[in-house]
């Protein structure tokens, strides 16, 4: 049999795709006293950028199961992912819900993976510099929308206030490049493995 023969096999789409993304101004910005506690703290560098995103916009977009995007959490409290992920969405997310459902993504390292809380989905095209990437199941958690807006995407936005472009409820479209995508054979292993972990307070890994 002719090994470059790919008969019969479906063609994989690109795992990377541009999206365009739906911002609706708010008519009155959030008062400067409405950020509290932790998140006035940590008010500063990149982590700023989101919370003026999240002054100025409400998000308007939909987000798909298996959508991976680059987001960003700014507060450490012990074991909590913090800083810069890649985050898989869960579970669909329609226009009108602001939070969508995620599950934190990390390299794999050369050390064994903690059978507690990692599933191994191999290689996502497009993050992680081609690396083994590791989905850590008992960090699902929802997140703002806003926490997936790329950096360029906020830059747009805060062009947009800066000059008086935009009107109250008007919506604009904020192109987000770091979207990627899970294969279907990953995305039902992660659902699989999410499902098995909430419903049994557990990881099997017997199974894979």
């Amino acid at each position: 049999m002719n090994k470059n023969d790919d008969t019969g096999k479906e063609k994989q789409k690109p795992t990377k795709e541009k999206k365009e993304l739906m911002m609706k101004k708010r008519r009155i910005p959030l008062a400067q006293p409405y950020f509290k506690g932790e998140s006035a703290k940590h008010r500063n560098g990149l982590t700023n950028t989101h919370i003026f995103a999240y002054k100025y916009f409400e998000p308007a977009f939909t987000v798909k199961a298996g959508d991976v995007y680059l987001a960003r959490f700014p507060i450490e409290y012990g074991s909590e992912i913090h800083g810069d992920h890649f985050v898989a969405v869960l579970l669909d997310s329609p226009i009108a819900n602001p939070l969508v459902t995620v599950v934190p993504l990390k390299s794999e390292k050369a050390k064994e993976i903690n059978p507690a809380s990692d599933i191994r989905l191999g290689v996502i095209e497009g993050i992680n510099n081609g690396r083994k990437t590791i989905a850590v199941i008992n960090q699902t958690r929802p997140i703002d929308k806003r926490r997936l807006l790329s950096e360029e995407a906020i830059s747009a936005l805060h062009s947009l206030v800066k000059k008086n472009l935009l009107k109250d409820y008007e919506e604009v479209c904020a192109e987000v490049i770091n979207c990627y995508r899970l294969t279907k054979e990953q995305y039902e292993l992660l659902k699989k493995k999410a499902v098995g972990y909430i419903k049994n307070n557990y990881i099997s890994h017997d199974d894979e």
